[in-house]
């Protein structure tokens, strides 16, 4: 008799508290569940920035790096400097190797955006002598470039060119629900970029 009353006595949960854990558990999980989800959205918000920034400053380099060596010309026959500069696109030449002639790889080159053949607009940089695009730099929305005369004037021809301003915009290659560009209205985010490259072989 005394075994069977203390297996009677014995508490167990009830059918109440069961419940009461049940949705306690339940809030825990979605604040849980929340935070992740913020989280994982802020993570890739930032890998999106963090590829348009990259995009953006590996352009802006390279280009300042070759664009700075235009005019290169030690033996003074081979002609060298800008051979072609609009807005869209620049083509300059420099003497590398030092021979005189300006027939050698990347002695002649030339920056401008092309779409590749999966519709995708790239900074594209040519050299004369293959004389086809090599991609530098994906997703590249626009790409711009300015001349002075060094003091601030608009330059009369290719010769007087002593500072070249370029402006490059990169855009992420997949979308963002939760943000809206303020100009185009769409939801990829974009970055801006400015600099400048100084050919100081053009002043000689």
């Amino acid at each position: 008799v005394r075994e069977i009353k203390m297996k009677i006595d014995e508490k167990g949960f009830t059918l109440i508290e069961l419940m009461i854990a049940m949705v306690v558990g339940l809030v825990v999980l979605a604040a849980t569940y929340s935070v992740f989800t913020v989280q994982n959205k802020t993570l890739l918000t930032q890998e999106k920035l963090a590829s348009i920034y990259q995009n953006a400053r590996i352009a802006m380099d390279m280009m300042i790096r070759d664009i700075s060596m235009a005019g290169y010309n030690p033996t003074g026959t081979a002609a060298a400097g800008i051979t072609a500069a609009n807005v869209s696109s620049i083509r300059f030449t420099m003497d590398l190797n030092e021979d005189g002639v300006l027939d050698a790889t990347n002695e002649d080159i030339t920056y401008d955006l092309y779409t590749s053949e999966d519709g995708v607009q790239v900074l594209g940089r040519k050299s004369s002598a293959s004389g086809t695009h090599q991609p530098a730099v994906e997703y590249v929305e626009s790409l711009s470039f300015l001349y002075d005369d060094g003091a601030g004037g608009t330059p009369a021809d290719l010769s007087q060119i002593r500072r070249v301003k370029i402006t490059i915009t990169t855009i992420a290659p997949t979308e963002d629900p939760s943000y809206t560009d303020p100009t185009n209205g769409d939801h990829y985010r974009r970055y801006t970029l400015t600099g400048y490259a100084t050919p100081r072989n053009l002043a000689y």
